[in-house]
């Protein structure tokens, strides 16, 4: 194996290593309810939020088919595979927040994703364990975290409308 070859996996490696929790902080900051939910819906079960992101997997996989199948959409198919792994992989942050809630529970929230992002990464490095089975297990179960976060009742919304019906 030439150096070039074990330099570029390293690359790679370490750019899994700070992007994913970069993403799942930058996820934290812009849409921190959204966040919240992810990681209520995680803590409800991974088992069923895996079977929900069974759903995207599969319709993503069709779709990546037939379109590169059709003459001069490769690059889109291309396109849709990327815009699928990245929300794949936003929605784990679900899971980074909460593995990072259980593990450093007197902390702020963003260094409880930090940290919880970190060490779900760091599992995904193990070799052959961590790339062929966690990596896309995380993105399955990013994928059924932010169907059933996006399916979650917002409690604020539920209180506010308890607030506006008259007592008796």
């Amino acid at each position: 194996m030439l150096f070039s070859t074990v330099l570029i996996w390293l690359l790679v490696a370490v750019a899994f290593v700070v992007a994913l929790p970069a993403l799942w902080l930058l996820a934290r900051g812009l849409w921190p309810e959204t966040v919240a939910k992810q990681r209520v819906v995680a803590s409800r079960g991974l088992f069923k939020c895996f079977l929900m992101g069974l759903v995207p997997l599969i319709g993503g996989v069709v779709l990546i088919a037939i379109l590169s199948k059709v003459p001069k959409f490769g690059a889109v198919a291309v396109l849709v595979g990327g815009v699928l792994i990245a929300c794949g992989f936003l929605g784990a942050g679900g899971i980074a927040a909460l593995i990072g809630e259980r593990l450093w529970p007197q902390i702020e929230p963003w260094r409880q994703t930090k940290h919880g992002g970190l060490v779900l990464v760091c599992g995904a490095l193990l070799p052959v364990v961590g790339w062929a089975v966690l990596l896309p297990l995380i993105a399955i179960l990013g994928w059924g975290i932010g169907l059933g976060a996006w399916f979650l009742k917002d409690q604020n919304d539920r209180s506010d409308q308890t607030d506006l019906q008259p007592s008796s």
